[in-house]
C-alpha cells in the first residue's frame, strides 16, 4: 500500500491490484454525502476481511475526479490515536496535509482549549465554501474516551457542508442518537458490502480469470460474498493448474484460507473467546443456550454479543431468531482445528449438541450430531423413538440420507427398518419400503406391532398386498389408545385411507377425522394436511361441493402458513377443487369447460411416483383440460384403464368412468367404449354406476326400452350407487326416455327428483351432459318446480340451447361408412370392404347427407370436420 497526494483532495491508499467497484456501496456513499442533504456521518460497519479499506478508497478516488469535487482527506485511525489530544492532532494533520490554501488558511490560531478544538474545526470548515468530506478508516479502535468526545464534537458541530464517512469493523461508543433522529447519520450495514455474482466476476476479471456461471456460483456461495475469500480464491486460481478442483477442494482449512484467518480473524480474539468459537463451531448453527451446553460457559451471551457487535465473521440466522452461525469459511477452518482435539473430545462435544436437539425436538440435527459422534445404540434408540415423527413431518428424504450414511448395526435394528419403510412409502417407493420390510413377524408386540401393521397397511394402499387383509391385521390392533400421537395419528390415517379405497365412505370419514384431530394435537401439520386432503376427496366423492371447497381452502391455508406448499396432497386437494368445480360448472366456455376458480398442477401430478395419485391426475388433466377432440379420447380411455388398474380408490373410478365413457362415445368409439364398460364392471362390481354407462351406450344406440330397464334399479332404489351424481345420472336418463315416449308426467317427475338430488350441492354437469333432452324440459317446464324453480333457472342458464349434435344422430354403420368418405372410393369399392351391398352403402350416404344438412360427398366431408366427426 502506498499514500498518493492530491492537493486539495486526499491522502488514499492505493492497491496494486485494480480496484473493484461496489454499485451499492457508491450509490449509498454518493446519496448520503450530496450537497443538500441533512446527512453529517455515515457508518459503515464491515466485518473483518470485508475490503472497506479498498471500496472507500475507490469511492474517494471516483468523487475526487468528478466536477466541483469536494476536498476529502483520509485519516486511518490507530490505536496511539486514543488519548488527550492525540486524535486532534491526527485529524489536523491529515486536513493540513491536503496542502489546500483555504483548509490551511481556515485552521489557523484554534482556540487554545483542547475541548473546543474539535468543534471549531468543523465549524471553521464549514467556512471555506468548499464541500468538506473526511474518511475515517479503522474507527472501531477509538475507545479512549477524551477521542470519542472530540469526534463526537466534530461531528455535532459540523454545518451542512462538512461530512464524514466513519468506516470500522463495528461501531465505536458515539452518542449518536439525537443525530440519527433528525436524520444526520446513514448507517450501511455490512451486507451491503458484500460482494454479487456480477462484482465478483469482475474480481476475477482483475486476476485474468474468466469462470463459468456454475463454477462462479459454487465461489459465491463458499464464500458468501467476502471481499478477502474472493481475493484469496483468486490468487489460488490464477496459479492452480485444475480450477475445477481448486474450487471443489477451497475450504477453510485451505492453506492460504487458513493463514488469513489465524492471522487476521483468531488471533486478536482472547484465548477463552477464542476456544468459544472452536467449540461452537460443531453445530451448523447455534443459540446461546446451545452454545451454554457446548462450552460450559454460562457467560455466553455475553460472548456471542461481543462477537457479534465487533463484526466478527458470524451472523444471526435469517427467519430463526436467537440462532446464529459463522461464515463457512471461517467454520471449515474451525472444525479442523477441532479435530486436533482428539477424537474422544469432538465425540463429546457431538454427543452433547445430539442431546441438546433431542431435547429440543430437533430429531434430525441430534440424529446427525449422533451420527457424528459414533454412536450407534443411541441412533438406533433416537430412530425408534422419533424417527416415525420426523416422517410424518415432512422430513423423510432428510431421514433417509442419515440412514444411508449409519453404520450397517444402525440400519438393520428392526425398529430403524419399520421407520425407513414408512419414509419411503412417504415418498412413494413401495419396492424399496416392502424390501426393507421383509415377510411380517408375529412375535412382535404393543407400539412395534402396531407400527408394523400400519406400515404393511401402506404398503398395500400402494400397490403391494392386499388392503382389505392388512385393514383387518391392523384393526385387531389397539389404534389410538397407544399414547404416542404420531403412531396414532399414523394408524388412523392409513385406516381412513384404505377404507376410502374400498368404499366404505363414512368409515373413512371417521378414521381420517380422527387423524386430523390427534395430528392437530401433536403439531405435526404434514400429516393433518394429508389427513384433510382424504376428507376432501370424500366430500368431493359423496359431491358435498361446498364442504370439500372449504377443507381443500384450509389446507391451501395451512400448507402456506407451515411452509408445506410442496407437499404433493396439497396439489391434490386443489384438484379435488377443480373437480368441484368442474361439476358444478362455476365457470365454462363453449364446450361445457371450467375456465375460472381453483388449480392444480395437474401435469406435476401425473408424473407423480404415487401410483394413486399419477393415474388420477392425468385422467382428470384430460377431462378438465381439453374439449372431447377425437384424438384426444383414446388417451383419455388408456389413462381410465390405468386408473381401474392401479390402486386407485373405488369410488374415484366409479365418478370418473362415466365421464370418460361419454367422450368415448361423443367420439364414435363405441366399441372402446363397450370394452371399458366392461373393465369398470370387473372393478366396481355390480352397481349404479354400471348401470348408467350401460344405458348411456343404449341411449347412443337409440334403444330406449333397454335405457330404461337398465336404469330403473338406480331410479328405484334397488341397485346402489357409489357416488350419488350416478343416481342424479340414472334420473336424468329415464327423464329423456319418457319425453321420448312423450309421457310428459313422468319425464317432469322424474327430473324434478333430479333437481332436489342436485340442488344442495349445486350440481350442474350431469343437465350439461344431457342437454339436448333436458333443456327442452327445463324450458317447457320452468316455474312449475316449485321450491326447485331457483337452482332449475341456474341450470337452465348453465345448459346450452343446441340443436342435436349430427354423432349423436348418426347410426353405427352410418359413422363406420363416414370415415370411408375421405379416401375418395367408389360405393362399389366401400361395400366391397364392408360385405354389404352397393344399394345399402347408398341408402346410408342419403342418411348421413340428411342429418348434416348437405348434398354432396366433398360437402359431408367438410360438414362431417367443422364439428368433430373426423
Amino acid at each position: 500500500m502506498s499514500v498518493v497526494n492530491r492537493p486539495c483532495h486526499a491522502q488514499v491508499p492505493v492497491y496494486g491490484h485494480a480496484v473493484i467497484r461496489r454499485p451499492r456501496l457508491h450509490a449509498a456513499l454518493t446519496a448520503a454525502m450530496a450537497p443538500g442533504t441533512p446527512c453529517t456521518a455515515v457508518l459503515v460497519n464491515a466485518p473483518v476481511g470485508s475490503g472497506k479499506t479498498m471500496l472507500l478508497a475507490d469511492w474517494v478516488t471516483e468523487t475526487a475526479a468528478a466536477p466541483d469535487a469536494p476536498v476529502i482527506a483520509w485519516l486511518t485511525a490507530r490505536e496511539s490515536d486514543n488519548g488527550p489530544g492525540a486524535f486532534v492532532a491526527s485529524l489536523l494533520a491529515a486536513l493540513r496535509s491536503l496542502g489546500d490554501c483555504a483548509v490551511a488558511d481556515a485552521l489557523r490560531n484554534l482556540p487554545g482549549a483542547s475541548g473546543e478544538v474539535p468543534g471549531a474545526v468543523a465549524e471553521r470548515l464549514g467556512g471555506i465554501g468548499t464541500p468538506v468530506r473526511v474518511v475515517i478508516d479503522d474507527v472501531h479502535l477509538l475507545h479512549d474516551q477524551a477521542a470519542l468526545d472530540a469526534l463526537g464534537s466534530f461531528l455535532r458541530f459540523a454545518p451542512p457542508t462538512v461530512g464524514a464517512v466513519l468506516a470500522g469493523r463495528f461501531e465505536p461508543p458515539l452518542a449518536l442518537h439525537r443525530m440519527r433522529v433528525d436524520g444526520r447519520v446513514r448507517d450501511v450495514p455490512p451486507n451491503e458490502l458484500a460482494f454479487t455474482e456480477i462484482e465478483a466476476a469482475q474480481l476475477f476479471a482483475g486476476h485474468g480469470l474468466e469462470l463459468d456461471a456454475g463454477d462462479l456460483a459454487a465461489i459465491a456461495e463458499r464464500t458468501q460474498g467476502w471481499a478477502v475469500g474472493l481475493r484469496l480464491a483468486a490468487i489460488t486460481l490464477a496459479r492452480h493448474p485444475d480450477p475445477a478442483t481448486m474450487i471443489a477442494d477451497f475450504t477453510g482449512d485451505t492453506r492460504i484460507v487458513a493463514d488469513y484467518l489465524v492471522g487476521e480473524v483468531l488471533t486478536s480474539l482472547d484465548p477463552d473467546v477464542r476456544e468459544f468459537v472452536v467449540e461452537t463451531a460443531i453445530p451448523d448453527t447455534y443459540t446461546v443456550e446451545l452454545a451454554e451446553t457446548l462450552t460450559g460457559n454460562p457467560g455466553s451471551g455475553r460472548i456471542v454479543d461481543v462477537l457479534e457487535r465487533e463484526n466478527f465473521l458470524i451472523e444471526r440466522v435469517p427467519g430463526r431468531s436467537g440462532w446464529y452461525r459463522y461464515h463457512p469459511l471461517l467454520r471449515e477452518y474451525l472444525r479442523a482445528e477441532l479435530g486436533r482435539l482428539g477424537h474422544r473430545a469432538v465425540a463429546g462435544l457431538e454427543q452433547l449438541a445430539a442431546g441438546w436437539f433431542a431435547e429440543s425436538g430437533s430429531f434430525h440435527d441430534a440424529l446427525e450430531h449422533t451420527l457424528h459422534a459414533g454412536d450407534a445404540d443411541a441412533m438406533v434408540r433416537l430412530i425408534t423413538d422419533s424417527g416415525l415423527r420426523a416422517v410424518l413431518s415432512g422430513n423423510s428424504a432428510q431421514l433417509l440420507d442419515l440412514l444411508d450414511r449409519s453404520p450397517r448395526r444402525v440400519q438393520n435394528a428392526p425398529g430403524a427398518r419399520r421407520v425407513r419403510a414408512a419414509a419411503e412409502l412417504a415418498r412413494a417407493n413401495p419396492t424399496a419400503a416392502a424390501s426393507i420390510l421383509g415377510p411380517p413377524e408375529t412375535a412382535l408386540t404393543g407400539n412395534e406391532a402396531l407400527l408394523d401393521a400400519a406400515v404393511r397397511l401402506q404398503l398395500a394402499i400402494q400397490g403391494i398386498g392386499v388392503i382389505a387383509a392388512a385393514l383387518a391385521a391392523l384393526s385387531t390392533r389397539p389404534v389410538g389408545r397407544t399414547g404416542t400421537p404420531e403412531l396414532d395419528a399414523y394408524a388412523r390415517l392409513q385406516q381412513g385411507v384404505a377404507e376410502l379405497h374400498l368404499g366404505r365412505l363414512d368409515r373413512a370419514e371417521s378414521h381420517l377425522e380422527a387423524a386430523r384431530v390427534t395430528a392437530r394435537s401433536a403439531g405435526l401439520f404434514a400429516l393433518k394436511l394429508e389427513a384433510m386432503t382424504g376428507l376432501t376427496v370424500v366430500a368431493a366423492v359423496r359431491c358435498r361441493l361446498s364442504e370439500a371447497d372449504r377443507i381443500a381452502a384450509d389446507v391451501t391455508a395451512i400448507a402456506e402458513r407451515h411452509g408445506l406448499t410442496a407437499l404433493p396432497h396439497v396439489e391434490v386437494a386443489a384438484m379435488a377443487r377443480m373437480w368441484t368445480s368442474y361439476l358444478r360448472m362455476d365457470g365454462r366456455d363453449g364446450a361445457g369447460r371450467d375456465e375460472s376458480g381453483p388449480s392444480a398442477d395437474l401435469s406435476r401430478l401425473a408424473s407423480s411416483p404415487d401410483t394413486t395419485i399419477a393415474p388420477t391426475a392425468a385422467c382428470v388433466a384430460a377431462i378438465l383440460g381439453t374439449a372431447p377432440a377425437p384424438q384426444q379420447r383414446d388417451p383419455l380411455a388408456d389413462r381410465l384403464r390405468t386408473v381401474l388398474r392401479g390402486p386407485v380408490p373405488r369410488p374415484i373410478a366409479a365418478l370418473l368412468c362415466p365421464v370418460v365413457l361419454r367422450a368415448l362415445l361423443a367420439g364414435g368409439n363405441e366399441g372402446r367404449a363397450v370394452g371399458l364398460v366392461d373393465n369398470a364392471a370387473a372393478v366396481l362390481g355390480d352397481c349404479g354406476e354400471v348401470a348408467v354407462m350401460r344405458a348411456l351406450i343404449e341411449m347412443r344406440r337409440g334403444r330406449s326400452d333397454a335405457v330404461s330397464r337398465l336404469v330403473a334399479g338406480v331410479v328405484e332404489g334397488r341397485l346402489a350407487c357409489i357416488t350419488p351424481i350416478a343416481r342424479i345420472e340414472a334420473l336424468l336418463l329415464a327423464t329423456a326416455c319418457a319425453a321420448g315416449r312423450g309421457d310428459d308426467v313422468r319425464a317432469r317427475a322424474m327430473l324434478t327428483d333430479a333437481l332436489a338430488l342436485a340442488r344442495p350441492h349445486g350440481l350442474i354437469r350431469p343437465f350439461h351432459d344431457e342437454r339436448e333432452q333436458i333443456r327442452p324440459l327445463l324450458d317447457r317446464h320452468i316455474g312449475r318446480f316449485g321450491v326447485l324453480d331457483t337452482f332449475a333457472e341456474r341450470v337452465r342458464e348453465r345448459v346450452p340451447t343446441t340443436a342435436p349434435h349430427p354423432d349423436r344422430l348418426l347410426t353405427a354403420r352410418e359413422r363406420e361408412l363416414l370415415t370411408e368418405l375421405p379416401s375418395w372410393r367408389t360405393a362399389e369399392q366401400i361395400a366391397a370392404d364392408l360385405f354389404v351391398s352397393v344399394n345399402t352403402v347408398k341408402t346410408h350416404l342419403r342418411g348421413i347427407y340428411r342429418k348434416l344438412g348437405v348434398s354432396t360427398r366433398q360437402e359431408a366431408i367438410a360438414a362431417a370436420r367443422s364439428c368433430g366427426l373426423l
